[in-house]
Formats: structure tokens, C-alpha cells, sequence
């Protein structure tokens, strides 16, 4: 146990038994697809992910299950993406000029004979350490709040909720290690499993593997995501309502 998580639950459910091995070739699958087609994928993995979160917030052991429930799959995808999308654009505005910039100034700098000197480089340069500055606290701050409002979100089946800020903000608070845990935990997955590949990298034969095993190591780590942020969840809304109860008793 860590902090609460069974890990040995979390990191094994995908892999538990034939169906479940063939639910998740189903998801790598999709996320193949997203070769192919952008966003849609994503957003189907990510409603199919939600509905196993759903089983964490009803005390049940997280199970891989059939592939059938497309409507509410992308239902939900679609809210989950829409909430992270709203909740990203403070990031997504401070990368906008770093962007711009990296395709603008090496045309104003091409016939300078030294580009550390052009006053747009310098100004570039200067823009990127303040963004990178600012944008560093900021990331840290929306990777562990953002997914407390999409679990909001999913529990209470309502995108508007993502926007009542106390609702989710005390549960994120009663709970906070557990947040924190959960993110280190999904953090550390897709962190060994960036080591996996880049040693399959490193050999030919195991590079040829990669387009099989990607896809399959997307959907693993999105769902291992869920799973924890959901139990986070759980928790804190437990958490809350113990203290909600011990402060009127008093």
C-alpha cells in the first residue's frame, strides 16, 4: 500500500485475466487509430477510462470492461477533454508566443553575422526565461488540480460543475497528499515506461516492436491515471463529509 493506493491492484487490473488482456488489446488498438484519425481516439480512451473511474468511486476494484457503450464513452471523453482543454488555456496562451517565436526570429536573425546580438534574439531570449518562469509554477499547480475538477465532473455527470470552484476545490483539499500520491504514482508508471522504450530504441529488432507496444503502453498509463486520480477522489469526498459530520457535531 501507498498512501492508500493498492498498487499491486492498480498497476495489475488491465492484465488480470483473457478478458481483461483483450479489452486492453482492444484500447491499444484505438489508440493506433490515432495515427490515423487525431483527438477522437484519445477522447474514446479517456471516456473508457472514466467508466472504470466509476467502479473506484463505487468501492469496487477497478475491471477492465467490454468495449459496447460508445455513446457514453465519447460523452464523457468529450466533457473530461473540454474541462482540461478550459482549464489548460492560461498554459496554452503562455506557450503562444515561445511558439510564434521559434518560427519568427530565425528569419529576422538569418543574415545578422551574430544572432546573440540581434536585438530580436535578445528579446526572444527574454520572453522565454519570463514564460518558462511563470509557466513552470503554473503546470506543477494544473497537473494536480485539473484532474480533481474532471473528477468532479464525472461524478457529478455535469460539465458545468467544473466550474463551481468551492464543490471541487474541498475535495481537493481534504485529500491533497492523496492527489499528490496519485500523481506520483501515474507519474513514475509512464516514466518506466519511457526507460522501456527508449531501450527498445537502442536495438533494432525490439524498434521494429514500437508501433505495437505504444499504443498499448497509451492506454495503460491513461488508465492507471484514472484509476488513481479516482480513488484520490473517493477519498477526499470521504474525507470531507467525516469532517463535514465531526464539525456539526460539535
Amino acid at each position: 500500500m501507498f498512501f492508500g493506493f493498492d498498487l499491486k491492484e492498480i498497476f495489475y487490473f488491465p492484465f488480470k485475466d483473457e478478458e481483461s488482456r483483450k479489452y486492453l488489446l482492444i484500447g491499444a488498438l484505438i489508440s493506433l487509430s490515432a495515427f490515423i484519425i487525431p483527438v477522437l481516439p484519445y477522447i474514446v480512451l479517456v471516456g473508457y477510462s472514466i467508466q472504470i473511474a466509476r467502479q473506484v468511486f463505487r468501492y469496487e476494484s477497478p475491471h477492465m470492461l467490454p468495449w459496447d457503450n460508445w455513446n457514453e464513452m465519447l460523452q464523457d471523453g468529450l466533457k473530461v477533454f473540454g474541462i482540461r482543454l478550459i482549464y489548460s488555456l492560461p498554459l496554452i496562451i503562455l506557450v503562444l508566443p515561445i511558439m510564434i517565436g521559434s518560427f519568427v526570429i530565425p528569419f529576422l536573425t538569418a543574415n545578422s553575422s551574430s544572432p546573440e546580438s540581434d536585438p530580436f534574439f535578445i528579446a526572444f531570449m527574454g520572453i522565454f526565461a519570463l514564460t518558462m518562469c511563470i509557466m513552470i509554477p503554473i503546470s506543477i499547480a494544473a497537473a494536480f488540480i485539473i484532474p480533481a475538477v474532471e473528477m468532479h465532473v464525472i461524478e457529478t455527470n455535469d460539465f458545468a460543475a467544473g466550474f463551481r470552484f468551492r464543490e471541487w476545490w474541498d475535495i481537493f483539499r481534504a485529500n491533497i497528499s492523496g492527489f499528490i500520491a496519485a500523481f506520483f504514482i501515474y507519474y513514475l508508471a509512464a516514466m518506466a515506461l519511457a526507460i522501456l522504450v527508449q531501450i527498445m530504441m537502442a536495438t533494432i529488432i525490439l524498434a521494429c516492436l514500437l508501433p505495437l507496444v505504444l499504443p498499448g503502453i497509451t492506454i495503460y498509463i491513461v488508465l492507471i491515471m484514472y484509476v488513481t486520480i479516482a480513488q484520490a477522489y473517493r477519498d477526499g469526498k470521504q474525507k470531507l463529509a467525516q469532517s463535514g459530520l465531526t464539525t456539526s457535531e460539535a
